[in-house]
């Protein structure tokens, strides 16, 4: 079983692997060059339902829970998903039908959590405006 599901990560991974590099590339240099990742923070200068989700996820791997949640609580919902995952994907034969109900579900989850947020809490890192976003430096060109 642990054999089999190894070897399908493995073929997983050979597949995916310019996709993974490509994200991880593009996290790397849009921290070091803008010190921001979010699109849509840099196009229009407001937060999207990820953001403070790669912050999350360094708090979260790092044993500290409590501000996982107050950067980006969705993290719980994204790592419960994550787990349910892998043990359909690598452990199951289910149908890719589930794993598609998985990722609706996990979607849906982040965009409630994210409109909660929204309603508590914007105004506080990470949901805040983004002054320095494409579309307010093109404003400012014509006026």
């Amino acid at each position: 079983m642990w054999k089999n599901a190894l070897n399908k990560l493995v073929s997983d991974l050979k597949k995916a692997w310019i996709p993974i590099a490509a994200c991880i590339l593009y996290v790397v240099l849009m921290t070091i060059l803008v010190g921001e990742v979010c699109p849509s923070k840099l196009i229009f200068g407001i937060p999207c339902a990820g953001c403070g989700m790669v912050r999350a996820f360094i708090l979260f791997i790092t044993f500290q829970f409590r501000e996982a949640f107050a950067m980006n609580p969705g993290i719980y919902v994204v790592a419960v998903a994550f787990f349910i995952f892998i043990i359909l994907r690598y452990f199951t034969h289910v149908d890719i039908k589930w794993i598609k109900i998985l990722l609706i579900i996990t979607l849906l989850s982040l965009i409630i959590i994210f409109a909660i947020r929204l309603i508590i809490s914007f105004g506080v890192e990470p949901l805040v405006i983004y002054d320095k976003a494409l579309i307010f430096w093109i404003i400012k060109q014509f006026s």
